[in-house]
């Protein structure tokens, strides 16, 4: 996409399980930087539904990856940090890089960010068991940036390679949640409280700065409010958005709601665009969204919600009877 000289937003995808994730993504960053330019890395997915991205993000650019996840499963874990190094090196002599998971959805304009320091990298941060997020990173395009990215990505491959920090990575008694956050963990030398650092980074110093996830990179339920720039639907919302599962302890109704209802009001609008502009008839199954019974127009329908839950639970009981679900999952 050449001829741009304002944000570029880089996302990684790979199969149909995100697909309507991306989908709402896509149309997130498009309503909110109708200028940005956009590149998705993607691998393993129809023709048909990358067909079905472009309508929403007319600006994109698709570049389908190679990947040998048959052979080396570790390229599945480590596929995102291979594509965000291998955007910043192809997209070094640009200004601004926004590097998003595809289950993320854009709200605000993110220019302040860049407007707030001359830091090469900003990654977000927030106070809890688990502080570092790398569901979106910014970038200044350049060396410093490219280098950065390279030497995760190294990291990232060390720990993926090697056994006790592979175990060490996923302990849930650790502070890290993962392989590619344990890297950034141990690049950083992270330390509470502290907002900026400077790392040696091959032959390059990266000036990094943290910002909130509160702010840039919303992983908790809670009400939208205008702080809230990106909400990352990770984890427990899979469960909602993607399998089908009730509200749970760990995203209650009563703070999930808003962002719920952003979400499928966001793919809502993506899917309308896709079948005005097709004269497909795609519902929210076509890419994999399980749409809630108890959700209309925005409003809740305890009655709904309340048999929709006894019907859940007796047939998850029906299941672990018979064998064919275990306990916990």
């Amino acid at each position: 996409m050449e001829g741009f000289e304002t944000v570029r937003f880089i996302v990684a995808n790979y199969g149909t399980r995100h697909a309507g994730m991306l989908l709402a993504h896509l149309h997130s960053v498009t309503r909110t930087h109708p200028s940005a330019a956009i590149t998705v890395y993607w691998q393993d997915i129809p023709d048909e539904f990358v067909e079905a991205m472009r309508v929403v993000a007319p600006n994109a650019t698709f570049t389908r990856t190679a990947f040998d996840f048959a052979q080396d499963p570790l390229q599945r874990i480590s596929s995102k940090v291979l594509c965000w190094s291998r955007a910043a090196e192809e997209y070094e002599s640009e200004r601004e890089l926004v590097f998003c998971d595809s289950d993320t959805l854009v709200r605000r304009d993110l220019q302040s960010f860049f407007d707030a320091g001359d830091e090469d990298v900003v990654i977000t941060t927030k106070p809890e068991s688990v502080p570092l997020n790398s569901g979106v990173i910014l970038a200044r395009g350049g060396i410093a940036a490219t280098a950065f990215f390279r030497a995760w990505r190294e990291e990232t491959l060390h720990i993926l390679r090697t056994p006790k920090l592979f175990a060490r990575a996923n302990n849930p008694a650790q502070p890290f949640g993962g392989p590619d956050q344990m890297s950034l963990y141990r690049l950083l030398s992270y330390q509470s409280g502290t907002s900026r650092y400077t790392l040696r980074c091959g032959e390059h110093d990266v000036r990094l700065r943290t910002e909130p996830c509160a702010k840039l990179n919303e992983t908790n339920s809670r009400a939208l409010a205008d702080e809230i720039h990106v909400v990352h639907y990770k984890a427990g919302w899979q469960r909602i958005l993607l399998d089908g599962r009730p509200f749970s302890r760990f995203r209650p109704r009563s703070k999930s709601w808003q962002m719920l209802d952003f979400f499928l009001t966001t793919f809502s609008e993506a899917l309308r665009r896709v079948n005005e502009a097709t004269g497909r008839r795609y519902t929210p199954a076509t890419f994999g969204i399980r749409w809630p019974w108890y959700y209309r127009a925005g409003q809740f329908n305890p009655p709904a919600y309340a048999a929709w839950r006894i019907k859940e639970a007796a047939k998850r009981g029906w299941l672990l009877v018979t064998g064919r679900l275990k306990p916990g999952t």
